[in-house]
Formats: C-alpha cells, sequence, structure tokens
C-alpha cells in the first residue's frame, strides 16, 4: 500500500485501479512506513548513493507525517524518478482486520464474492 495515489504505480497495469481507506480505520500501531519503496530505502547502493536521511529507516504514522512535511510526497515532486528511487511512501499494514473489510467489499461490488466463497 501507499499513502495517496501514485500516477507512476498506475502505469504498471492496463486499466489499473485503486482504492483509499482512511488511515482512521487502522489501528495506527499496525502500520509503519517508508519514505519510498522500502527495497531502495534499506538499499546500500542507494545509501551509499546520497545519504539521505530518511534512508534504511522505518516509520511510525506520527514520524512520517514529520518527513512529508518536511520533504513533501515523493510522487509529487519525482514521479518519472529523475531525482532518485523514491516515488511514493510505502505503507505496511500488519494486521488484515481493515484490509479484509476492503477485500469483502471488492469481491461483493465485482460480483465474485459468492463465487469465491463456494470454492473454499
Amino acid at each position: 500500500m501507499v499513502v495517496e495515489h501514485s500516477p507512476w504505480l498506475s502505469t504498471w497495469f492496463e486499466n489499473s485501479a485503486y482504492i483509499k481507506i482512511p488511515i482512521e480505520e487502522f489501528d495506527i500501531k499496525t502500520v509503519s512506513f517508508t519514505y519510498g519503496d522500502s527495497h531502495p530505502v534499506f538499499s546500500p547502493r542507494a545509501n551509499k548513493m546520497d545519504g539521505k536521511e530518511y534512508r534504511k529507516k522505518l516509520y511510525t504514522y506520527d514520524e512520517i507525517l514529520e518527513v512529508i512535511k518536511k520533504h513533501g510526497l515523493p510522487q509529487d515532486w519525482n514521479n518519472d524518478g529523475t531525482y532518485g528511487p523514491e516515488r511514493y511512501v510505502e505503507a505496511h499494514i500488519w494486521s488484515d482486520e481493515t484490509i479484509d473489510k476492503y477485500r469483502l467489499s471488492i469481491k461483493t461490488t465485482l460480483g465474485i464474492g459468492q463465487a469465491m466463497e463456494n470454492r473454499i
């Protein structure tokens, strides 16, 4: 999951779509964040390349708000990757509780809920 819409991620698939889940629906103790995709954020190569302060860090909700306040959302200033690998703020969800509500909603909306239940 990512914070806000990422135009770049939308280019990965034809007819891509996204859903917005308000942070208030999560127990924020079950969500962590990286400023950028977690793989390059923790990559020794990226850290050696530029030494940006947000490299190799995992943030809580309150901490990532401060980072966004200071640097902005990457998709606003680096959507095409010109200025480094960070193109969005990645959210790591460590509980299925909230996500499961949306999974059920999507299945129902797409008319696949019953079909999926019958297969399980």
